[in-house]
Parts: structure tokens; sequence; C-alpha cells
């Protein structure tokens, strides 16, 4: 899934679940910011204090070491569910361990994890989780490493995730064909509402324990979305995507648009020697002079939303690691090395 649904759509249904605005905000951000996440900052403090780093839990690179895709895909993107549900059938009638399965197993169990995290990044969290829970729709029959199984025959790119299938499986609206299934003919309509209402669903539930009225029902947040969806179409590019931005937009003016610095540069700043560094890209190891990263001195560091998502992260990836040990170790690999 893209921004569409991580951002627009997570903060749509945690606001008509019955989150309050800035609290829905917060989920959209953090949910969003999974797939923004991806330069491994080194934050210094001016008063003498440890440094800080930041897990990603993104990168664009799919070439990576193994032992690093393996530490992001399957914990954030590729959460393994049941390779032997209806859904994974293949005509191959091949299986994996790793085959993320929509609404699985793990990946419920690291959205209840997050209800009950620490009050104080505990949407970061929520958000984090979100992001992990609806992949395994988009993502499914995928597995988030190196692996034949993905090879979707649509061109020779490495088989990493969903790769091969290039950006098919990550735009609502949009039919393609998944020639490795039985039933291979995707909408993606039908995958993206069922993990908006399952999110809803869930939402629901643990907003039941607080006494927080819904503000509507998931019959009327369907028709909102289908409304705005228009018919699913298929081809190379991802059609109408702006006219469905807009109808978000529309729909909850209070959300406002992403931005991937905002929740960075209030909690640091940075010091550039140089020209500043480029962050992404081929290039950018190869950054001779080097800026410097700092706390801001005018916020407690422990408050931004940039220091709470990243803890959430790693709270995340600790849970994620724990419950998917026994799958792992069934595979022979020691997740201790990663």
């Amino acid at each position: 899934m893209n921004r569409e649904f991580h951002y627009y759509m997570t903060g749509i249904i945690a606001r008509a679940a019955g989150f309050r605005e800035a609290e829905a905000r917060t989920i959209a951000t953090a949910a969003e910011y999974v797939d923004e996440n991806d330069v491994a900052f080194i934050i210094h403090d001016r008063a003498g204090g440890p440094s800080y780093e930041c897990y990603i839990s993104q990168t664009m690179n799919i070439l990576k070491p193994k032992h690093t895709l393996m530490r992001i895909y399957p914990v954030f993107h590729f959460v393994p569910g049941d390779p032997g549900c209806d859904s994974a059938c293949r005509c191959d009638g091949k299986m994996h361990l790793l085959n993320t399965t929509p609404g699985n197993e793990i990946a419920m169990e690291l959205l209840n994890r997050a209800f009950t995290a620490p009050e104080g990044m505990r949407y970061h969290r929520i958000g984090v989780a979100s992001h992990a829970f609806a992949d395994t729709w988009a993502h499914q029959n995928f597995v988030g490493w190196y692996d034949v199984f993905n090879d979707v025959g649509l061109d020779p790119k490495p088989n990493i995730g969903h790769a091969d299938a290039e950006h098919h499986p990550d735009w609502f609206a949009h039919r393609w064909d998944d020639v490795r299934l039985v039933k291979g003919e995707i909408d993606n309509t039908e995958r993206f509402l069922d993990a908006a209402e399952s999110l809803f669903r869930e939402y629901r539930r643990y907003l039941r324990g607080k006494r927080r009225r819904v503000k509507t029902t998931w019959k009327t947040l369907r028709e909102t979305f289908l409304t705005i969806a228009g018919p699913s179409r298929s081809g190379s590019y991802n059609v109408n995507e702006e006219a469905r931005l807009d109808g978000y937009r529309a729909e909850v003016p209070w959300l406002g648009d992403f931005s991937e610095d905002d929740w960075l540069f209030s909690a640091i700043e940075t010091e550039v020697h140089g020209l500043p560094d480029t962050k992404k890209g081929l290039f950018s190891p190869f950054t001779v002079l080097k800026d410097r990263h700092f706390w801001r001195t005018d916020v407690e560091k422990e408050k931004t939303d940039w220091f709470r998502f990243q803890e959430a992260a790693k709270a995340h990836q600790r849970d994620a690691m724990e419950l998917m040990k026994p799958r792992f170790e069934r595979m022979g690999i020691d997740l201790h090395r990663y």
C-alpha cells in the first residue's frame, strides 16, 4: 500500500472509529512514516549525553544484505501468516513459511500490543502496527526477502517482496493479475476495503474500553471509500490517484497532507558541513563532510513525535522478532544474528 491508504484512509478510519482528530492524525502520520523512515540518523546531545541512533523501517535499496532486509521487510511490510489459507492457493502448489496472508495472527498480535503500549507513544505504536497489519492484505502471497516464491514473471527485477509485481499490489481501485494464484484476477478495491474494515473493527474494539462513541458505521465509511475510489482500473498507471486524494482531503480537511520533515525538524537541528548531505540515493554513502544532527535545545526530546515514533518502531520490531522467532527457527535461521 502507499500513502493513499497508510495516511489518508487510515486517518479517516481512525477518526470514524472514535479517535480524536489529534490522535487520528498521529496514527495516520506514524503509519505513513513507516515507509519514509529510511535514513539511520545519529542524533547527538549538546549537553554531553549519549548519542541516539534510530532504526530504519523502510529501504529503497532492495539489494541490501539479507540481514538488513530481514529486520525490515517481514517486520514492517510482509508479516508472515498462514501458508495454508485459501487465498494463498497457487497453481504450482508451493507454500512458504514466511508467506504474507491477510489479517494474520502475528500482525493481529502486534496491533493488540500497540493498544497497550505506554501512553506517551501509544498512538505512534498503533500507527506502526496499523501499517504492518494493513500491508498483509496488499502484500499477501509475497515473502519479505529474496525468494523465487515472489516471481510473478512481469520483469527481471530481483525476487524481493513484490518488486517483480512492481506497484500493482499497492494501488487502490486497481485490477491486476497474479499469475501464480489459482484465483489470480485481483481487484485491489476488494482487498483494500477488507483491510479497512478489519482495521476499523479493531480500532472500535479498542475504543469500546475507552467508552468512545463511534463517529460513523462501517457501512457508511465503506460507501465513502467506494464513492472516492470510483471503478477499478487496470494498466501500468495509478489511474485517478490525484482525484482520489482530493476526495480524501475534502472528507477530512483537518488531517492535512503528510509531511516527511515536520516531525524530524521539530526534534532535531542539523549542522551542515560543506553542502547538505544527500541522505538517500546511490551516492549517499560517499559523502565526505557529513552533517551532524543534534536534539533541539528548546524541546524535550522524549516528548517529540519523532522520538516517540522511533521508540515505537523499535518496540514493534522487538515484538515482531519475538513472535516470528519460532517460524524462523524452523527454517534454520537464528534471528539473534540479525
